[in-house]
């Protein structure tokens, strides 16, 4: 029996998506900015989608990005089975000798005994990197980021496999070890069940889902919410309001190094929009005291779409595996203004937001004020009306104390182009919760970074080569 299953596992296995966590290793060569060492993994929950089961929204007044899953039975029944899968190739590479695991550490540990502008800081940011691992009932955390930092290698060895039985624990939302599961027939059958993958897909993707699609054959939507940077020229500018195909000869797994970018992109996914090099891409910016990547959501790029290193990878994992020959079903819309959707198909339209992110590029911390007096403006429960409040954009559309936007243009798809249609006189609110980070670090000894010229857009370059 065991074998007839896990021959049906194997053959709806999908590639495993690899990149990366905010707190990073860094590499030595080349000794940049942003330049780590190794790639990255996604271990999050969200089942992988074909191209043309997949629609992005940008709101470019709102910065966010809203993924659109269309859902049918058939990928719910078997979310099992994609879970077991992604933990499996997962748990091989943890367990294979050339594999070096970079452990997770909190940001707020990297903070201890640092300035006190600096333990703030920690702790503002601490609340959008704490891991998705934690829900497994397993201490994920060690002390140092480093993979050097291992007092053996007996040491690593039982980290790695803390995080593989983490990992499955996690995903299906159990307190046996793999062992002891996938050495039963009769709970390994269990575990792959229908009635278990609907169970999974209710507790890991229910808040995300939303029934009733409008397309034959499906039974519902997954929205998934992220927040985003744009052009430091506003919402008004690149990339124009269009509906467009995702880019197939220049979106890459990840860049690693560009003699034109240098080490901007820090090794996550580039997936590009425009011909013009307007693409998603992960955050750029660096906290410099702990040495921490994070996303600032706000008008500050030449263009591109940056987002949080979790969020792009879990972006890039929802697609197919082969990108190139799926690329160009998914379509993306790009809005100047507010992303406007009935997402429960009750007949009630809201703007889409995200009640979180915002982290200072630096903080103030004076002497006579309290630590948790300084970080508690940045509080995410504190944070639910601020941005808008703050957008000199947006905020002239918004009623803080109604919670309302009033006079937004509404948005129309005729024929697979974008047209504007009136206004919406007065529309709500709702806001995503932040989804925790989904991601790990790792080397494969063996392999080195190579150097190449995409100046002269020679995508996708080779980045590894055996020794």
């Amino acid at each position: 029996m065991k074998t007839s299953i896990l021959l049906t596992l194997l053959a709806l296995s999908t590639s495993l998506m690899a990149k990366g966590p905010l707190p990073h290793e860094r590499t030595s060569t080349p000794k940049l900015q942003n330049a780590t060492n190794g790639r990255y993994m996604y271990v999050g929950d969200v089942p992988k989608f074909e191209g043309s089961e997949l629609e992005i929204t940008i709101s470019k007044m709102n910065l966010t990005a809203r993924v659109t899953a269309h859902v049918n039975q058939g990928r719910i029944d078997t979310y099992a089975n994609q879970l077991f899968m992604r933990w499996k190739n997962i748990n091989d590479a943890l367990m294979d000798p050339i594999f070096s695991l970079h452990p997770l550490v909190k940001i707020s540990k990297l903070a201890e005994n640092k300035p006190k502008s600096t333990q703030a800081w920690g702790q503002i940011a601490e609340q959008y990197s704490r891991h998705i691992l934690e829900h497994s009932g397993q201490d994920v955390y060690l002390d140092k980021r480093n993979a050097s930092s291992y007092e053996s290698n007996q040491a690593e060895d039982n980290y790695k496999s803390l995080i593989g039985e983490a990992y499955f624990r996690y995903i299906f939302d159990t307190v046996e070890s793999p062992s002891n599961i996938i050495d039963d027939n009769k709970k390994l059958a269990e575990l792959l069940s229908v009635e278990n993958s609907r169970r999974l897909f209710n507790k890991h993707m229910g808040h995300l889902f939303s029934e009733n699609s409008e397309r034959p054959g499906y039974i519902g939507t997954l929205n998934l919410v992220y927040p985003i940077a744009a052009t430091v020229e506003g919402p008004f500018n690149q990339p124009k309001e269009q509906r467009v195909d995702l880019k197939t000869a220049e979106s890459i797994e990840a860049r690693w190094w560009s003699n034109k970018w240098n080490d901007e992109f820090g090794g996550f996914p580039f997936l590009l929009i425009e011909w013009s090099g307007v693409a998603f891409h992960g955050p750029i910016t660096n906290y410099s005291p702990l040495d921490v990547w994070f996303l600032r959501r706000g008008y500050v790029s030449h263009g591109c779409h940056r987002m949080d290193g979790s969020d792009i990878l879990e972006l890039r994992a929802l697609m197919p595996a082969d990108l190139k020959k799926a690329a160009d079903q998914i379509k993306v819309t790009v809005l100047d203004y507010f992303d406007v959707v009935d997402l429960d198909r009750d007949g009630v339209h809201e703007a889409v937001d995200v009640k979180f992110y915002n982290i200072p590029t630096t903080i103030n911390a004076p002497a006579n004020k309290a630590l948790e007096d300084v970080v508690k403006p940045y509080l995410v429960d504190n944070q639910a009306k601020a941005f808008i409040k703050n957008n000199k954009y947006a905020a002239k559309f918004y009623d803080a104390a109604s919670d309302t936007l009033s006079n937004i243009p509404k948005y129309a798809v005729v024929k697979n182009k974008l047209t504007r249609n009136g206004v919406h006189t007065k529309i709500g609110i709702r806001r995503f919760d932040y989804r925790p980070n989904r991601i790990i670090q790792y080397t494969e000894s063996g392999y080195k970074l190579m150097g190449f010229d995409d100046v002269f857009g020679k995508y996708p370059p080779k980045y590894f080569q055996r020794n």
